[in-house]
């Protein structure tokens, strides 16, 4: 057991050393478009969100990591009759949605080294997802936790040593799951600042 042990201790010191290259630490804006399902509950772009990359560089090209995010969809409905779970109410609507994906992330980069650097890149892991439904005192409640996926483009663009301008387009994907039989997805715009070190 020791020596299994040991053994894992020293290949786990073996990888970190091996990727002790650079970093790419990213906080973004992010602009979140629904499509789908998402699309169909709640059509407006929400203006509200946040995401967070992180990628250790392995090669001059190739970066692993882990990305995670979140936002905030709503969306005001006019008066109308409303039927939920087989019952029929008359008011006004309240929609929200929040996605939070958590994936591990890998990105590879076309032009390493040259100061606008365009990428592509793909993350896989989870998304929690939260809907709610208001009308009136009346709130209906749905959540899921659900595979997922994102596949990325995007470009990075060096201001100085040590930092970057990042633009990315993320399609989010997050499977029916929990109360959400359907997909829940959008696409983000995500508008970051980019920390390199070591």
């Amino acid at each position: 057991m020791k020596k299994s042990l040991f053994l894992a201790a020293f290949v786990l010191v073996c990888l970190w050393n091996s990727l002790s290259a650079q970093s790419l630490s990213t906080t973004s804006y992010s602009i979140g478009i629904p499509t789908g399902d998402l699309g169909e509950y709640i059509s407006n772009a929400s203006w509200r969100g946040i995401a967070f990359d992180y990628r250790k560089l392995v090669k001059p090209n190739l970066g692993v990591g882990f990305y995670v995010g979140w936002n905030v969809f709503y969306q005001e409905k006019p008066y109308d009759t409303y039927t939920l779970r087989n019952q029929s109410i008359n008011g006004k609507q309240y929609r929200y949605t929040n996605s939070a994906p958590f994936m591990f992330a890998t990105d590879y980069y076309l032009k390493p080294g040259n100061d606008f650097n365009p990428f592509l890149g793909a993350a896989i892991g989870g998304v929690y997802t939260q809907r709610a439904t208001d009308m009136g005192i009346y709130r209906w409640e749905q959540d899921a936790f659900s595979f997922g996926l994102a596949p990325q483009i995007g470009f990075l663009y060096k201001l100085s040593t040590f930092s970057s301008l990042s633009v990315a387009a993320k399609y989010n994907m997050a499977f029916g799951a929990g109360d959400l039989d359907a997909a829940q997805n959008y696409l983000s715009i995500n508008l970051g600042y980019v920390f390199m070190g070591n």
